[in-house]
């Protein structure tokens, strides 16, 4: 079989995964798309399918990384050199920078028909609903320690090779990327709903410089100030991810489960600092007039609406 350089797959890989995922963005966010105004399961699944075929398009070359929490997080376990990590961030940033520029090419007569700037830019990078970079980061770090310690445990509990007469089928190359993306999909479900889930340092600076850069109609600020924490909580969960792992599986603690805490820490030290020093949203403080904060789900489950008379019981029944 041909053989192409793990940076290469490692770019195509990363550029697939976000021409995917931030097409399902921008497919029901832009205005007059088909599928605008669909829900956050639609984006969930999306995310978790891209996530799968960029991993099935470079795992066989690459390891299907696309993400440099994980190549920092597998490093810290031991799966993979330190040396490799610089070249394979640099793939990753490169190609997700690619695949929103195929999305802003693909979506390209709905940015003048969309006027709200923050769908513009939410299209391309992550934008919390709240903002609160405290909370903000901890959500981040929270979500990418669970992908980094799921991919370790999926890829240590599951080796399997089916070999037949003229098959020999290795199937991590093909239940493992399934894995991730359903892995993705319920982290987003289950924990995104704070900051829709970067996850992936490379997958929120690419496209958000590529918006930075690109002739977006009307597409206002990049919103450079709240950049750090889809990059810097995401290194952190994911250096914790594979140190944890390495004490969960191993039994040992490596002088790199204690550096990634203090990483955590300094980086959630510096989420409180920056509430007070640094700009945020009035979204952290102001709830628009029009928004209903009620849990209208849950509130219309738990109303009882009666059928018929209610008897009244007397108090002294009760006494």
């Amino acid at each position: 079989m041909h053989t192409i350089s793990p940076y290469l797959a490692e770019f195509l890989g990363t550029m697939i995964m976000v021409t995917l995922g931030c097409g399902v963005i921008a497919t029901v966010e832009l205005r007059r798309s088909k599928g605008h105004g669909d829900n956050f399961f639609t984006i969930a699944f999306g995310w978790g399918f891209a996530v799968a075929f960029g991993v099935y398009a470079s795992h066989h070359y690459s390891g299907g990384h696309l993400n440099p929490a994980v190549s920092i997080g597998l490093a810290a376990y031991g799966e993979f050199p330190w040396s490799k990590v610089p070249g394979y961030i640099i793939a990753q940033v490169l190609g997700a920078m690619a695949g929103a520029g195929m999305v802003y090419l693909n979506y390209l007569p709905h940015w003048k028909a969309t006027g709200d700037k923050k769908i513009k830019l939410g299209v391309f990078a992550t934008v919390p609903a709240i903002h609160n970079y405290f909370t903000n980061a901890l959500s981040e770090m929270i979500g990418t320690f669970l992908l980094v310690f799921s991919a370790l445990y999926v890829g240590v509990n599951f080796t399997p090779t089916l070999t037949g007469s003229e098959l020999t089928l290795n199937l991590n190359d093909v239940l493992k990327p399934i894995a991730f993306g359903f892995m993705v999909t319920v982290l987003v479900i289950g924990l995104g709903g704070q900051t829709g889930f970067a996850l992936n340092p490379a997958r929120d600076f690419g496209p958000r410089l590529m918006h930075a850069i690109l002739p977006i109609h009307g597409k206002g600020r990049s919103r450079w100030f709240y950049a750090w924490v889809p990059i810097c909580a995401p290194i952190a969960g994911g250096f914790m991810g594979g140190s944890f792992f390495t004490l969960y599986y191993e039994g040992r603690a490596s002088i790199l489960l204690f550096i990634s805490i203090a990483v955590a820490v300094a980086v959630l030290a510096f989420g409180l600092w920056a509430n007070k020093h640094m700009y945020r949203s009035k979204s952290a403080e102001i709830i628009p007039a029009f928004e209903d904060t009620r849990a209208t789900a849950a509130s219309a489950a738990a109303t009882y609406t009666p059928t018929g008379e209610i008897p009244v019981i007397k108090r002294s029944f009760f006494e």
